[in-house]
């Protein structure tokens, strides 16, 4: 966050369990807003049925504070 209250949010999405590089996504980086606004969309290639009712979607969003 900047001296004007601004920051460059992102959003990290972690599908768990099992967390690798393949797992992770991450969208754009918002630069200089208090209010971001994603209009993404975001896919995770190659889950079965299975995997889709064992696997959890954890979302995270930084916070950049000096």
């Amino acid at each position: 966050m900047d001296s004007n209250g601004l920051a460059d949010p992102y959003v990290k999405l972690h599908l768990l369990p099992g967390a690798s590089k393949s797992t992770k996504l991450r969208t754009k980086t918002l630069r200089n807003t208090r209010n971001p606004a994603w209009n993404e969309t975001l896919v995770y290639h190659g889950l079965t049925d299975d995997d889709m009712q064992r696997k959890t979607l954890r979302l995270e969003i930084p916070l950049m504070l000096e």
